[in-house]
């Protein structure tokens, strides 16, 4: 009786009160909210923290020297504190950072000092690779000084860069690519390095003078330690733009009218189950800044013969897998178009040009409008795909318009329109609402959140529209962090541009999560965690499934390795046979069960690190053991080897079988800009083997020239041969 709905202590009805009442006093009553949640707080926690740019006179070498008279020039930002492992101590190693801007360019240059140079970490060579655990230097950029929005650049002491958007304080989205440089050296005290950032990649407001939001961060990895110029509380960080510094002097800059063409030219051979094909392929990306702030991206016979194969994963679950977006249209201003949550959106690009089957499907065009106005964010999409008559696919249309609107100071109130019409006629809409409370001055320096958002879908000859909705709250902190979310949908709730993993159900959520920090050698900090989700029936209210995980121990290395042990209690009432691999079925009924759970993950800047994890225990009417396993090996930071293997052995009764997937990469990074990956996969559930080998060349930044090659061998066939290709692409970046 404890698990039924109605026994919590918020009821339904009191939840909707709650998140209306949130949203209504925030809105009418903005001042009063305002000075109840301690919202009236200067831009930086950290007011001392202001840096003047200044202007380069000549020009600047990019070869992380920083010896040109304009650097002596401008002034140091030298106070850095630490995060980790002493939060707001001095940092032990000293840090200068310095900016400089012309006409088209803003220049950053660090010098980054070390006791012990030798011990300096740097594995990592290639571009948009994981830079966490070397040596790192980062910059942050709030260019509309917003406290929502900014740019993310990650360097390390090999000039290996990553780059990022940010939004509201959330984790860096990494699928953004911007176009920008770095050089970076190791010297007898340290290590250095020059940025240089187009002024046309970023956008700002136009006016004179300009002030910008910034931040920088430094990672000391043979010290475990994390400094910062502003934000270095615990519960902020580098990704809290509302506690960053400021950047003044920035004058009479100007994003300019920079017009980008990157046309491509794709050739190769095509083996498709024995007929070949000659490919010869071309398009062209044209991209064009509306306003200094507002940019239009044009696409035509787009192409995406560069992206490495998506990661097949065995599904022992009764609902659908999401599948990450690689394709760099989209992801160029997706945090704009962003609504909802990753499991529950209106708009999830995979369903543009790819099957559900995840099979390529042509795109004729599209056209994208991203940026901000004033105090809005706009996203604008519109894509045309071609018909595929082999898959039954009509040419479609695919469209998506996303406005958001900061109010007070960190908060946000927006819609979504997303739409499909295909030359059939047959059409597919969606109207969505959103509302989004931030503040990190909860209890004076607290961060808080709560966010509402509601879709109707309308199809047609469909009866009146079908509707969802959700409501989060979020406390993200370091010693204490609790996320609650309510959402209910309905059964046949399906927007074609969009993806819910799970509907027809009222769902709640509570994850609470206690990380304290005693005084234990070589220990950072204890892990105590609860989960609890509950989802019952739509229109029945009838449980239909329930899970309880607490994690009674876990702890955090000063090496930063994490070890967890959680145990799970688990409910779920089947309506219908479940046929979970190949011929084994799980008949209707309801099942509950319990398993335990050990993981460890070591400090990727080891020569060998691993990521694992252990399940066991019960598992519907029968028994499951999980091996969920990743090493990566580094021999220099030209050469690594990651494999991976996932083993399942269940068994019902007198039948068993196990599920097995493995992979491995293999990374040869001869310089920044030059790559080669090779990727090897296989399960045995399709038992297709599948080779991805890839050459990736950056001649200049902006401009790309790949040499991919792709095989299958199917296993249900003696592992012959169905598929090979071997493609050339070279995509040019001019600038006018």
């Amino acid at each position: 009786m404890f698990f039924r709905y109605r026994s919590y202590i918020f009821s339904r009805l009191s939840l909707k009160h709650i998140a209306l009442t949130v949203c209504l006093s925030s809105i009418l009553f903005p001042n009063t909210a305002r000075t109840q949640l301690g919202l009236d707080t200067p831009f930086s926690a950290t007011s001392s923290c202001t840096l003047n740019a200044c202007f380069a006179e000549g020009s600047i070498n990019m070869d992380g020297r920083m010896n040109e008279s304009a650097w002596a020039q401008a002034e140091p930002a030298t106070r850095f504190f630490q995060r980790e492992p002493r939060e707001g101590a001095p940092a032990t190693e000293k840090t200068e950072v310095r900016i400089l801007y012309d006409d088209t360019n803003l220049y950053i240059g660090v010098y980054c000092y070390d006791s012990e140079p030798g011990r300096i970490v740097h594995n990592e060579l290639r571009f948009d690779g994981d830079l966490a655990y070397d040596d790192n230097f980062t910059v942050v950029l709030d260019t509309f000084a917003d406290r929502r929005n900014g740019f993310f650049f990650r360097i390390n002491p090999n000039g290996a860069r990553l780059d990022a958007r940010l939004a509201n304080g959330s984790r860096p989205n990494t699928d953004w690519n911007g176009v920008w440089d770095t050089a970076a050296r190791i010297n007898d005290d340290g290590w250095s390095a020059e940025i240089v950032i187009p002024l046309s990649t970023l956008r700002f407001n136009e006016v004179n003078v300009q002030e910008w939001g910034i931040n920088f961060q430094r990672m000391i990895a043979w010290k475990n330690e994390e400094v910062l110029w502003a934000a270095w509380s615990r519960d902020y960080g580098i990704t809290q733009l509302s506690q960053a510094g400021m950047l003044c002097n920035l004058r009479g800059i100007e994003r300019g009218s920079l017009l980008e063409v990157k046309p491509y030219l794709l050739g190769g051979i095509e083996n498709d189950d024995g007929e070949r094909d000659n490919e010869i392929k071309y398009g062209v990306d044209v991209k064009y800044p509306l306003t200094s702030d507002l940019t239009l991206d044009l696409t035509t016979y787009t192409d995406f013969a560069q992206i490495e194969a998506d990661r097949t994963q065995i599904n022992l679950t009764r609902f659908s897998l999401r599948y990450p977006e690689k394709r760099d249209f989209f992801l160029e201003g997706a945090d704009i178009l962003e609504f909802g949550s990753p499991m529950s959106t209106p708009f999830y690009t995979r369903n543009i040009g790819l099957s559900k089957d995840r099979e390529a499907i042509p795109i004729l065009a599209g056209a994208k409008v991203t940026g901000k106005a004033g105090r809005y964010s706009i996203g604008i999409l519109d894509m045309q795909t071609d018909a595929d008559d082999g898959k039954g696919v009509p040419s479609t249309n695919y469209s998506a318009v996303r406005i958001k609107r900061d109010i007070m100071q960190q908060s946000s109130v927006g819609f979504i329109y997303a739409g499909v019409h295909d030359e059939t006629g047959h059409w597919d809409r969606t109207l969505g609402a959103d509302f989004d409370y931030v503040t990190n001055s909860l209890f004076g320096n607290k961060n808080f959140s709560i966010s509402t958002w509601y879709e109707r879908n309308f199809k047609e000859g469909g009866a009146a529209g079908k509707h969802t909705g959700q409501f989060f709250i979020r406390y993200p902190n370091d010693l204490v962090s609790v996320t609650f979310n309510y959402k209910e949908s309905p059964e046949d709730y399906e927007p074609e541009l969009g993806y819910y993993q799970r509907n027809g159900v009222r769902q709640v959520l509570l994850t609470t999560m206690f990380s304290p920090r005693p005084d234990i050698p070589h220990i950072r900090q204890l892990m105590f965690s609860g989960n609890f989700r509950y989802y019952e029936h739509y229109d029945t209210h009838k449980l239909e499934t329930r899970y309880i995980t607490f994690s009674p121990f876990g702890f955090r290395t000063l090496s930063e390795d994490t070890f967890r042990i959680m145990f799970t209690n688990s409910y779920d009432f089947l309506y219908r046979d479940f046929n979970i691999f190949n011929d084994t079925v799980i008949s209707p009924g309801g099942y509950e069960w319990w398993e335990g759970t050990a993981s460890l993950r070591t400090n990727s800047n080891r020569p060998l690190s691993a990521n694992l994890t252990y399940e066991t225990g019960d598992f519907y009417s029968g028994t499951k053991q999980t091996l969920d396993s990743s090493l990566t090996m580094k021999f220099n930071h030209h050469l690594s080897v990651e494999p991976a293997a996932i083993y399942n052995d269940l068994a019902f009764g007198d039948e068993s079988f196990s599920t097995q997937e493995y992979s491995m990469r293999l990374n040869t990074n001869i310089s920044p800009r030059l790559s080669i990956r090779t990727y090897v996969q296989w399960n045995n559930d399709d038992e297709i083997a599948n080779l991805n080998f890839r050459i990736h060349y950056i001649p200049q930044v902006g401009s790309d020239i790949y040499l991919v090659y792709n095989h299958l061998w199917n296993g249900m066939q003696d592992y012959r041969t169905t598929y090979d290709a071997t493609l050339a692409k070279i995509a040019w970046r001019f600038a006018f």
